[in-house]
């Protein structure tokens, strides 16, 4: 698809070419050591069977296994010097710490709270107090361990001791706080707070207290998270330490929207509570506990509870007067938010909402020009490459003592373009349909596509009593027009006393929508796009009404229709606008930022119709090519496994995993798949691993000798019950493990070598951003710094883009910065004023790509700019994407399933 220039874009200049590439993160130095002389305990093991057997009676239990998060976090905090808890209540180091617990008294309690609010609270006649203190004292044992050490597997990766993931990462935390180590710019007066430990050993601290900001409005607060991560790579022997700097954003004001982050879950939220000692003792550090709440309603009628866990825990303890009731919380963030006490004040509970995109709060006043109410946080996420090398250079200052050096640079190689696309139908028509109410709304599509995306207007005809207009460009658009009326209007909640008649009373309220759609929008056999004009999800809350998107998702795919929403276009541009968005667009009335969202979503229906790019080859491939990925989605329990095929010939087919209800599944066009989502085909439950590891030996095609190439998703299928090969320790260049076969066994399957499986190739693409170090760009100075330069840094810097090679099989991929992230790189949200926080920076994470298996003629370099490329391989947005092309599409098709 072409872009039309209208004037008003200047060519950009060319980016500064650096000649190294520095991945901020640190190594253990080789030959040495941490050692740390350590003590470690075993669960209570008289306590553990009686516990067994009270959690396997309790009627609210959900699963086998003992809850133990909330423990493994309250005693985190209730004994000096506790570095690690876990959460195998069988293992025979259960606790980790610096020095035995001085009393036994805080364990203790700790232990009887935790049983009788989550383990056995229906057992009220037990005394669990007295059961708990027979099972203890503890039994100590003192260890020395090394905290760095780690060995190599067979396949050259490094293998950490299982201790060096519980404990590194938190003895670096506990060394921030114990050594006064502090942020690039820190200001007098702050200190540190020691956060949670992380499911994965990570562990975090935040700049103490927080600091407050007001934009536009909006209030809220916000400070400097830093954490500590162990991580390792492919055939790569370093143990690695990543040091990586946020920011941290808290509610200010009341919140009047918390959105839910999956279907089958309620709404929640985290509440970070402020204990300036321990929980009991009051020895230990200055720590935040998390503490989960479930939310209902929305606006004036939101309602929060704890979840089971600490939250559940703590009201029991005898400091409970730290923990305030959860409601009290959310009505009133800014008295529990610690700032600006007295002295009398001083010991008051401090409890912090931790923000997330997509919350809104109440404003102190409604806006005088727009009327509005409500507003999103005024902190903007996003640390400029400056920021992440200044902690990088500080932590060079003080890392480094403890065995832990800088990772070298790396030298960059040449990059290739990625090839022009061309469209795979070339000359298709699409029929579109757009419903509005909003006249703007379709002046600002038809601007999109004459004034943008380079179509024609070429006339306009009624068809069964609508307005059909006609676009020529790159493929043929029909656009029919109506008004949808109370289609997409929003429906009420239900106001009924009990959740079952709530419950009720919304599926006759959906049951009636979707007749209503059913009459209106019949099915004509034909595949068509519909670009739904609805309203934005807080004027539905604000109505008391249940948003009508994820309904209209569900229900028009059984119509013949894939749908695409837009929010009404209603705001007037203004020539005089500070900002280019607001200005008018080509003259007309519209904003360049509403025809800009218009055309986004013309984009998006396009592809969901069909118009997709025709396949490129690989370099060294000539024939034929096919490329597969496969995607696996989760929902309410069940996985729905996605496998997608791309040819060279402009074929894109997909495949859902064969089911009981239907056991044959052949390929279909992709058009067709979000019809089968939507109907529940290609669900199989969690516990079926062998069906899902037989579509996964299907999807790599044993049996044909086709030049094809297979990119997996590591997350969701590297488990060592799916396919264990994808592991960091056990991926081996060229020596296939099929899945569902474990690598470690005795006298395992054998490999499968390219030899065995001519023409496939297998690249696993890794984007979990908490395991990839970023890249950034540096070049010497020339001239050495002296005081009173403004050289900030000992090496000239800037953001990177392109391959970066870690080692012979694995690079690290990184996106241009898109257009929407453009700060100057002179920001810093250390170094400069609290304005600057109020600015999105960007810098694109990596994205590692691991050339599994290959071909001998193939070049493994080349491959894996094929893979990146990849992520530029659409017609529906110029942006490049995380993830490349048919595990992109894979993504977009998940909010098709129930």
């Amino acid at each position: 698809m072409t872009t039309t220039d209208d004037g008003t874009s200047a060519k950009k200049p060319a980016p500064p070419r650096y000649d190294h590439i520095l991945t901020p993160a640190f190594a253990a130095v080789p030959g040495k050591a941490l050692q740390l002389e350590l003590h470690t305990a075993p669960f209570p093991r008289s306590l553990l069977p009686r516990l067994e057997r009270a959690w396997n009676s309790n009627p609210k239990a959900r699963s086998r296994y003992l809850p133990t998060r909330g423990l493994r976090e309250l005693v985190e905090c209730v004994g000096g010097g506790v570095l690690a808890v876990g959460s195998d209540l069988e293992a025979d180091a259960w606790l980790h710490t610096l020095r035995p617990l001085e009393n036994d008294l805080a364990l203790q309690l700790a232990l009887e709270a935790w049983i009788t609010t989550e383990v056995a609270p229906h057992q009220s006649d037990v005394d669990w107090f007295s059961l708990v203190k027979a099972a203890l004292p503890l039994d100590w044992t003192p260890q020395k361990l090394d905290l760095l050490g780690h060995g190599k597997a067979p396949n050259d990766t490094a293998r950490p001791r299982p201790h060096v993931y519980q404990l590194l990462a938190s003895y670096l935390a506990t060394q921030w706080i114990d050594n006064g180590w502090t942020v690039p710019g820190q200001r007098q007066g702050e200190t540190a707070v020691l956060g949670p430990i992380g499911g994965r050993g990570e562990r975090s601290v935040y700049t103490w207290p927080p600091r407050e900001l007001t934009d536009d409005g909006a209030y809220g607060l916000w400070t400097h998270q830093t954490t500590f991560r162990v991580v390792t790579m492919p055939h790569d022997e370093r143990l690695l330490i990543r040091v990586t700097p946020h920011i941290t954003r808290f509610g200010g004001t009341t919140p009047v929207y918390i959105p839910r982050r999956s279907p089958e879950k309620p709404a929640s939220a985290t509440v970070l509570l402020y204990v300036p000692g321990g929980v009991l003792s009051g020895i230990e550090r200055a720590q935040f506990l998390r503490a989960p709440v479930l939310v209902t309603g929305r606006a004036d009628d939101m309602d929060w509870r704890w979840q089971p866990g600490i939250a559940r825990i703590v009201p029991s303890l005898p400091t409970r007067h730290l923990y305030p009731a959860p409601n009290a919380v959310r009505a009133n963030l800014r008295q529990f938010n610690g700032l600006g006490r007295g002295e009398n004040g001083k010991n008051d509970p401090v409890a912090l909402l931790l923000h997330t995109t997509g919350y809104t709060y109440l404003l102190d006043e409604p806006d005088a020009e727009t009327g509005r109410k409500a507003d999103g946080h005024p902190a903007e996420t996003g640390l400029q490459p400056i920021d992440h090398l200044l902690l990088f250079e500080q932590m060079k200052q003080t890392l480094p003592g403890l065995h832990l050096g800088p990772v070298e640079s790396i030298a960059k190689i040449s990059q290739r373009r990625p090839p022009r696309l061309e469209a795979a139908s070339p000359g298709a028509v699409h029929r579109l349909e757009l419903g509005h109410t909003a006249p703007a709304t379709y002046e600002a599509v038809h601007l999109a596509l004459t004034g943008l995306l380079g179509y024609s207007h070429t006339g306009e005809r009624t068809e069964a009593g609508r307005v059909v207009h006609t676009y020529r460009g790159d493929t043929e658009i029909k656009l029919g027009l109506y008004n949808p009326g109370t289609l997409v209007s929003g429906m009420p909640w239900p106001t009924d006393s009990t959740p079952e008649e709530r419950s009720e009373t919304r599926r006759r309220t959906h049951d009636e929508r979707t007749r209503a759609l059913r009459e209106a929008l019949p099915d004509d056999g034909q595949l068509i796009g519909s670009l739904m004009e609805i309203g934005k999800p807080v004027s539905f809350t604000a109505a008391h009404q249940d948003d009508p998107k994820p309904l209209l998702k569900k229900v028009l795919p059984t119509l013949g229709r894939h749908v695409q929403c837009l929010h009404p276009v209603t705001r007037t541009a203004r020539p005089d606008a500070k900002r280019d968005s607001a200005k008018p667009f080509q003259g007309t009335d519209i904003r360049c930022d509403d025809v800009e969202r218009a055309a986004s979503a013309v984009r998006d229906i396009l592809r969901s119709v069909g118009h997709l790019p025709q396949l490129p080859r690989p370099r060294d491939v000539k024939g034929p090519f096919e490329l597969t990925a496969m995607h696996l989605a989760r929902t309410r329990g069940r996985l729905v496994p996605l496998l997608f095929r791309a040819t060279t010939e402009g074929e894109v087919t997909a495949q859902l995993a064969p089911t009981t209800s239907h056991p044959y599944e052949p390929p279909m066009p992709l058009a067709d798949l979000p019809r089968a989502l939507v109907a529940g085909r290609g669900h199989i439950t969690a516990r079926d691993r062998g069906s899902l590891t037989n579509f996964l030996t299907h999807a790599l095609a044993l049996d044909s000798a086709a030049d094809r190439l297979l990119v997996v998703r590591a997350q969701t299928l590297r488990t060592s019950d799916i396919w264990p090969w994808l592991q960091n320790d056990h991926i081996t260049p060229d020596k296939l493990i099929l899945p569902g076969f474990d690598c470690t066994a005795p006298g395992g399957t054998t490999p499968r070598t390219p030899t065995d499986l001519p023409g496939l190739r297998i690249v696993r693409i890794n984007d979990d951003s908490d395991e990839i170090p970023l890249a950034f760009g540096t070049n010497p100075i020339d001239k050495p710094t002296t005081p009173g330069d403004e050289d900030v840094l000992p090496y000239e810097w800037g953001r990177y883009s392109g391959l970066v090679p870690w080692n012979d099989r694995t690079y690290l991929a990184v996106n241009p910065r898109p257009d929407t992230h453009q700060l100057a790189k002179s920001v810093s949200k250390y170094l400069g004023d609290d304005r600057d926080v109020t600015r999105h920076g960007a810098n694109p994470t990596s994205l590692e790509i691991h050339v599994s298996f290959k071909q001998p003629r193939d070049s493994t370099s080349d491959l894996a700019a094929y893979v990146n490329g990849l992520r530029r391989c659409h017609l529906h947005t110029g942006t490049p994407t995380r993830l490349p092309y048919l595990l992109h599409l894979a993504r977009l098709m998940e909010e098709y399933i129930d």
